[in-house]
């Protein structure tokens, strides 16, 4: 697949992030979105994409299914493909504004817990970044650091299961990346190798098993945690704290190696990354506004830009910050619970929708 196809194929292009909320800098980047439909070799022959990323320039397009999915789930960021603010689309189609014409499909009081959990998993970065800053780590953690020996006595299959079994040893501030990171060695590496030498109508199913088996080891584990040695579950403790101090070590280079020069120096100023500040309150704000009027308010412009700016530039302190999210999130909760839209997106009716679509444009 090259630019040229995928540009000819976009029904819908948008300018996203920063520029699309009114609350950018003479330094911020034009990302971009949009939406393709491929030839009917994508649909009926073996062919698969989600979204292309191939350009020279922060774009991203995404086959329709996947973004009208995505959408239905009210993941912010695609909600933001709803929107009518003229100055920021670049190419809109017939076939998009349908979809934008059906957006009352898509919203939700789903959006409580998308733009809530954005905004957390926000502060939660927010504050690793604050740690990085205020006490960093000083050198990568060895084995040996931990009284482990140089390998495992745990195969690695049963790693993940023993990790599991301990996980109530996790502080609960470390057990969000903990968890993540556990998940990334799925993703990253079990996943690729089932889609290389499993069919694709098989990796599915294949996956599936995969799960099952590793919950029915961490079961056993668990079950059998009376009749093994002390020393073992002393060893599973050792090696779920190397791993945690691992992988905060490895984090810590990889946003060190990739922090923005012009971000860094406010986030020395503030002790915190002011940009994620901005984003984590407008994200909570518009979910707000949301579960109140069924609106995505993506401009602005008019309503809270200047503030916005103003947090983005450190003008809240980190504290400030804090109790702010935890109060609007609170607040969230309870606009859920008597909020006057519908609890779930209309599948169905998306469904056919996304399929008139897609039938009309093959048919061009």
């Amino acid at each position: 697949m090259d630019i040229k196809y995928v540009n000819e194929r976009t029904i819908y292009e948008t300018i996203v992030g920063s520029r699309l909320y009114g609350i950018h800098n003479e330094n911020s980047d034009y990302d971009k979105a949009g939406v393709m439909i491929p030839d009917k070799s994508y649909f009926y022959g073996f062919k698969r994409f989600e979204q292309f990323q191939g350009f020279e320039e922060d774009k991203v397009i995404y086959d329709i299914r996947k973004a009208i999915q995505l959408i239905s789930d009210n993941n912010p960021n695609m909600l933001d493909l709803l929107h009518d603010n003229e100055k920021c689309i670049i190419k809109i189609t017939p076939m998009w504004e349908k979809v934008i014409d059906n957006k009352d499909l898509f919203i939700s009081k789903r959006c409580r817990f998308t733009y809530s959990g954005y905004s957390i998993a926000q502060l939660k970065r927010i504050k690793t970044h604050r740690k990085y800053l205020l006490n960093p780590p000083t050198k990568e953690p060895k084995r040996a650091d931990f009284n482990l020996k140089d390998y495992s006595i745990f195969p690695s299959s049963q790693l993940k299961t023993v990790f599991h079994s301990v996980i109530d040893i996790v502080s609960e501030d470390k057990k969000p990346m903990f968890l993540d990171e556990l998940d990334s060695i799925y993703r990253n590496y079990v996943s690729p190798i089932m889609t290389k030498y499993i069919n694709s109508n098989q990796h599915q199913l294949a996956m599936e098993y995969l799960q099952l088996g590793v919950k029915s080891q961490s079961n056993s584990f668990m079950f059998l945690q009376s009749y093994l040695k002390d020393e073992y579950f002393e060893e599973a403790k050792k090696e779920l704290d190397y791993f945690c101090k691992l992988q905060e070590w490895k984090q810590y280079l990889e946003w060190k190696k990739g922090r923005n020069k012009d971000r860094s120096v406010l986030e020395e100023k503030y002790g915190y990354d002011c940009k994620h500040a901005a984003h984590l309150v407008r994200l909570l704000r518009m979910g707000k506004e949301i579960l109140l009027t069924g609106k995505i308010n993506v401009d602005r412009i008019n309503i809270d830009a200047e503030e916005l700016k103003f947090i983005r530039k450190g003008g809240w302190k980190f504290e400030e910050l804090e109790e702010y999210a935890n109060s609007m999130d609170k607040l969230l909760e309870e606009l859920y619970n008597n909020s006057a839209l519908q609890k779930s997106p209309q599948i169905e009716k998306i469904g056919k929708l996304c399929e008139e679509i897609v039938e009309t444009q093959l048919k061009i």
